[in-house]
């Protein structure tokens, strides 16, 4: 059983993916007012990234493939990091739309700005190690603002009547998967020079711990869509 886990780790996380994905296409007319809304396209986004990413790894004859190759972009790195960056923005504009207090509206925006420079320099200065690797200061910084969207979320639900029907919210559960992925995956990437064919154990280790913190952050997400109650546009 571990043996297939880690042999089809990236199939079995695809398929939570669309599957969560088609959940959210099956509720988005419930949604259409709320916040949820966004956080929908949000799984829509990742469908499409993922499938640009396969074509990556099992297309690469590919002409546009290789025309890419050609520009020394051989690593997909780049290409991950790329996407993680468009996904912490799709995060912020979804806790923008989800929060009611204007301070911390206010806290999301300028987040969201600073996120946003600090990436776009780091690239233009490190273009080279851009290219060829995916450095932590990126998996902290999607962390660090992962975590700030999601304290300032609870904090404004343990402020407000809203915390009685915080289990029919779909906020709960998105914030919760959220920051267990995050709170699971980080630390790994530390060690992600050991993540080589020369040290299988802990590659399968990082196969196993990435596929069970999706298919635990793609679960809540799944549950969330299907019971939570749009109370409020913001909801």
């Amino acid at each position: 059983m571990i043996e297939f886990i880690t042999k089809y780790f990236n199939f079995i996380s695809y398929g939570f993916e669309l599957l969560t994905a088609i959940i959210g296409l099956l509720v988005i007319k419930r949604h259409k007012q709320s916040a949820t809304k966004c956080f929908i396209y949000f799984l829509f986004y990742i469908v499409f990234v993922e499938c640009i990413g396969v074509s990556f790894i099992y297309f690469r004859d590919l002409g546009f493939i290789q025309f890419l190759r050609q520009y020394g972009l051989r690593s997909n790195n780049w290409y991950n990091a790329f996407w993680m960056f468009g996904s912490v923005l799709f995060i912020l504009k979804y806790y923008h739309l989800l929060l009611k207090t204007k301070r911390y509206k206010t806290i999301v925006k300028y987040t969201a700005v600073v996120f946003t420079l600090i990436f776009v320099l780091h690239v233009i200065f490190n273009f080279e190690l851009f290219l060829k690797a995916h450095p932590p200061i990126y998996f902290i910084l999607d962390a660090s603002v992962v975590c700030i969207c999601v304290a300032l979320y609870l904090l404004e639900l343990l402020k407000s009547n809203a915390v009685l029907n915080m289990f029919t919210s779909f906020g709960l559960y998105a914030s919760t998967g959220l920051f267990v992925w995050w709170l699971v995956i980080t630390p790994i990437i530390f060690y992600d020079q050991y993540n080589t064919t020369a040290d299988w154990d802990f590659a399968n280790l990082k196969r196993r711990v990435f596929l069970f913190a999706n298919i635990f952050m793609y679960t809540c997400f799944a549950i969330g869509l299907i019971i939570s109650k749009p109370h409020l546009k913001n909801d």
